[in-house]
């Protein structure tokens, strides 16, 4: 939208005019009617943009200068003046000339739009917030807009939340999150500062890598709320524990925060396999046979939710993680959308099968067991295995990935990511994604989709795992990494502070840092050090299940962290 310059600007007295309100004062005229609605009528802010971009002029030390300022779509205003090419009204204080085509009459005349735009692939849906249909449309394909709501009108940002599009001759539901009202904005690069290897193009072909991390994904930046009554933890140190163990040791853990530095938990809530530690409500829309699920399930929907008000009540930033695509349980129960031969049998990666990412059914099932954790209260999502398996390049050949819509690996995880932030946020919940390191030190997604800038330009929370075991020697200029825990952390930090700085709205980094291999508590400190000396603060601990044994052998190590 063209920014427009005001023709008049003026301080007011304050409280005369209220923005995008009513002036409180009515006029009686003579005989009874009422001619103030006349005299200054109200208008609502029209723009094909979330927001009216307009230029305030003002003066500093005999200067003059320029700010901006956003006017929400649909902003209701009482017209000062009202002349036939422009008009003049009152908003946050400020007296502002407009041109009338910029104010219409009604807030349903706001919602006149003809068409809109994809910024990537999406998947239409028969309701508002209804399930995924199997048709797509494209970046930057044209939708022809047959309804919007008012109700669906955000009056703060202007965003519109749902509209009724037309494809194939029939209506269907869009978000809002990710549309332009043009082409031109739904197919702008919206990050020209990312770098990437080219490597896969031998495998896939010349143009593979900038396709897959560029062309189809979108790095149009997203701001991290923070949610006013679940405010978000950014100091957060945090030890993983699974849910069994919480409820087994649970006076242990209630106790460590008063012992150490630890003021939150990672608690995984769905696992490895693909079985639940909770006996969730919304497996039976997914699994024939859900049970399967359960046999390692220690709570109800109830009791988890008030576990997890216990331990928030004792102070604890609680999170909970989802074990997301390596699901045995998934994939031996839907091999229609799994990874498969190509005669559709099962394929074995690492002794397990595995859904495909590429699968809307399992993205639906993992969003859905995170929406019923959300609703108990819990302050984090975290999504852990956001990734196709490892290995895949040689056997391409001879697998069938369920690739339905041609999408790139990357682009898949972040559509993944996009519709699982979309679907939690009425819960007012964040939410992070676990990472692999290598893929960022090889500036790719090493063939498992972790892009790391995709990923990180998508989350509330981006949290690598580079543990020194991941590493081989030489890697980051360490000779020898496994035996420097602190210096991989330190190293790998450094790298990822510059990466981030590509991105305009970056998200909070919360690294996990390694707590098995009997390491020392010296030797944790030096980890915490490497992360507080890149400009990171917060940490999680990985320790496996968090048995209360392994923790203590280096608890000090917690104790006292911060480095000065």
């Amino acid at each position: 939208m063209k920014k427009k310059k005001m023709k008049t600007i003026r301080p007011i007295q304050k409280g005369v005019f209220l923005a995008g309100g009513v002036l409180g004062l009515t006029i009686l005229a003579a005989g009874g009617y009422f001619i103030y609605d006349s005299i200054h009528p109200q208008k609502y802010i029209y723009t094909q943009e979330n927001t009216l971009s307009v230029s305030i002029p003002y003066i500093v030390d005999g200067e003059a200068a320029e700010k901006q300022m956003e006017i929400p779509r649909g902003t209701r205003i009482r017209l000062e003046d009202q002349g036939t090419q422009e008009s003049t009204f009152v908003y946050e204080g400020m007296e502002i000339t407009l041109e009338n085509r910029y104010l219409k009459d009604s807030l349903a005349d706001c919602l006149d739009i003809e068409a809109i735009y994809p910024r990537r692939l999406l998947n239409l849906r028969d309701s508002k917030g209804g399930a995924l249909t199997d048709t797509v449309v494209k970046k930057g394909e044209k939708l022809k807009v047959t309804r919007i709501d008012e109700e669906d009108l955000d009056s703060k940002t202007g965003e519109i939340n749902w509209y009724q599009v037309e494809k194939g001759n029939k209506k269907y539901w869009i978000s809002g999150y990710y549309i332009e009202t043009t082409k031109k904005l739904a197919t702008k690069n919206w990050n020209d500062d990312i770098t990437y290897s080219t490597y896969w193009d031998e495998y896939f072909g010349e143009g593979y890598s900038e396709d897959a991390y560029i062309d189809q994904v979108d790095y149009k930046p997203t701001v991290t709320q923070n949610y006013k009554d679940n405010p978000i933890l950014e100091n957060c140190n945090a030890v993983h524990v699974s849910l069994e163990n919480l409820v087994k040791y649970k006076d242990y853990f209630l106790s460590l925060s008063k012992e150490t530095d630890i003021n939150a938990l990672v608690v995984e809530l769905k696992g490895d396999i693909g079985y639940l530690w909770y006996e969730s409500e919304v497996v039976e829309n997914y699994l024939d046979d859900p049970s399967q699920a359960f046999v390692n399930s220690v709570a109800s929907v109830d009791e988890l939710e008030d576990l997890i008000k216990e331990f928030q009540d004792a102070g604890y930033y609680m999170i909970g993680r989802i074990v997301t695509f390596k699901d045995q349980l998934f994939a031996l129960q839907n091999p229609e959308e799994s990874i498969t031969d190509k005669e559709d049998n099962l394929i074995m990666h690492n002794d397990e099968y595995w859904p495909s990412p590429y699968s809307r059914k399992a993205w639906m099932y993992n969003v859905d067991v995170a929406k019923e954790i959300a609703a108990l209260g819990i302050n984090e999502i975290q999504f852990d295995y956001v990734r196709f398996p490892d290995g895949l390049s040689s056997k391409m050949d001879s697998i069938d990935l369920k690739n339905t819509y041609d999408e790139s690996k990357a682009s898949a995880l972040q559509g993944f990511l996009q519709y699982a932030k979309e679907e939690l946020d009425p819960y007012k919940v964040y939410v992070a994604a676990d990472v692999f390191a290598w893929p960022m030190v090889a500036e790719d997604d090493q063939d498992i989709g972790q892009f790391f800038l995709a990923m990180a330009s998508t989350v509330d929370i981006i949290s690598p795992m580079p543990y020194s075991d991941h590493f081989s020697n030489g890697a980051m200029g360490i000779d020898n990494p496994s035996s420097e825990p602190g210096k991989v952390i330190e190293e790998y930090s450094k790298l990822a502070y510059k990466e981030l700085q590509s991105l305009k709205e970056p998200p909070i980094y919360r690294s996990w840092i390694q707590g098995y291999g009997n390491l020392s508590p010296e030797e944790i400190k030096e980890q915490i050090k490497g992360l507080n000396e890149s400009g990171f603060e917060g940490y999680m601990v990985w320790f496996g299940f968090g048995v209360p044994d392994d923790l203590d052998q280096n608890k000090e190590g917690y104790i006292d962290s911060a480095i000065q």
